[in-house]
């Protein structure tokens, strides 16, 4: 069963004996692909992306030259590049999951994960990934294939050449995708990766990735029942669509994070980038104003106790005041004490300054608060009501209750 003519012409210059038993038939996985283009926005909110989110999947095969036998460290350095209006998702080959075994790669992907990765399961969910992604970053594997068959903007981690075969549809994405330079700045390349992209590049690909684009599936049906010797069904075949229920990342909750600030009137901008994978490497974020906030159930005790703003989250039933107090009585470097329940926060600082907002980011809204303190400016001058932008997302932070 082959998807393309060009297969058949190098199946016959190598055994010619098959021949009489090659069938062209197309890709039915490709088929099922371009089938499930408009369920792009399904797929990214099961990512947990929205509109305002740069989706970026990262695809390996396997062996020493795949993308991550080459550069295992990539999708770490990716996620300490990248502010959190990103979303990163790892398509890695089944046989990485299982020569490695899947415990062992977690724990590799364990700051990733900290850090926000999404990591694909073996079995499904890459086809809806690299629908989601705003740019794809591979390898000469068949994910990376299929995404420039798409006509998606596409990166070169890796690629040996000498593993491709000549005239096929993955020679082609190595002749038209640009590389991507693991020393240089990701974001950058990123971004002019979807500024410049020229669908077109990728034309070459998709025409050598099935011969019959979309008529897979009658092609094959229709080989099937001659096979058995029995009447093909009346109607076309079925392609279906690739739901979005299949796609279930594993993912973690990212519970440490470095924050940046700067206040114009009333409004403060932010930028927040995951902290574990900085902090797993012993580096910080290039900004020098950048501090470090954690949830105060992050696993890792030193990272706790080095940061600046420490969140907990409360119920009804807790006495706000004794734990915003605790916080800061067990965390010896925290600044600024907070404590969420639903849309509500509440701010304990070391010099008794205290105040109840409502925020639907507790954890930005406490970052603005700190960032406003430490630029030495006066408590009781911070706006009751402010503008909290984060990326590309704005949101209003309403201070209810403030003690001078």
């Amino acid at each position: 069963m082959l998807s393309h003519d060009e297969q058949l012409g190098r199946l016959a210059a190598t055994t010619p004996q098959a021949v009489p038993a090659a069938v062209v038939a197309g890709d039915p996985c490709f088929d099922r692909l371009r089938a499930s283009l408009p369920e792009r926005a399904e797929y990214r909110r099961a990512l947990g992306a929205d509109a305002n989110s740069t989706v970026v999947a990262v695809s390996s095969t396997w062996g020493d030259k795949s993308l991550i036998g080459r550069h295992p460290e990539l999708i770490g350095e990716l996620l300490a590049e990248l502010p959190d209006d990103h979303v990163v998702a790892a398509v890695l080959h089944p046989n990485t999951w299982y020569a490695h075994g899947p415990w062992q790669l977690r724990y590799w992907l364990g700051a990733s994960l900290r850090s926000g990765l999404r990591l694909i399961p073996p079995a499904e969910g890459w086809q809806q990934t690299i629908i989601a992604a705003d740019v794809t970053i591979g390898d000469h594997g068949a994910v990376t294939g299929y995404s420039a068959a798409l006509r998606k903007p596409t990166l070169l981690a890796s690629f040996p050449e000498e593993e491709v075969a000549a005239g096929s549809a993955v020679a082609a994405v190595g002749s038209a995708a640009p590389r991507l330079d693991v020393h240089r700045g990701l974001a950058d390349q990123l971004r002019e990766a979807i500024r410049r992209h020229d669908p077109d590049r990728f034309g070459e690909v998709e025409r050598l990735t099935s011969s019959v684009p979309d008529d897979s599936a009658q092609h094959l049906r229709k080989l099937c029942y001659r096979l058995m010797d029995l009447p093909e069904p009346t109607g076309s075949a079925l392609v279906p669509v690739y739901p979005a229920r299949t796609l279930v990342p594993e993912r973690d909750t990212v519970r440490a994070w470095w924050f940046d600030g700067d206040w114009h009137g009333d409004e403060v901008r932010l930028t927040r980038w995951p902290a574990d994978v900085h902090l797993r490497r012993g580096r910080k974020p290039a900004s020098p104003d950048r501090f470090l906030v954690v949830a105060s159930t992050h696993p890792q005790r030193d990272t706790r106790n080095s940061a600046a703003v420490v969140v907990r989250e409360v119920d009804a039933a807790d006495d706000v005041g004794e734990v915003l107090a605790q916080l800061l009585t067990s965390f010896p470097a925290c600044r600024l004490a907070a404590a969420r329940l639903g849309d509500q926060c509440w701010m304990l600082d070391r010099e008794g300054h205290q105040l109840s907002a409502t925020t639907t980011d507790a954890v930005a809204a406490a970052s603005a608060v700190h960032a406003w303190s430490r630029a030495r400016r006066d408590w009781s001058a911070l706006p009751a009501r402010f503008d909290l932008v984060v990326g590309a997302r704005r949101s209003t932070v309403v201070i209810a209750k403030r003690d001078q």
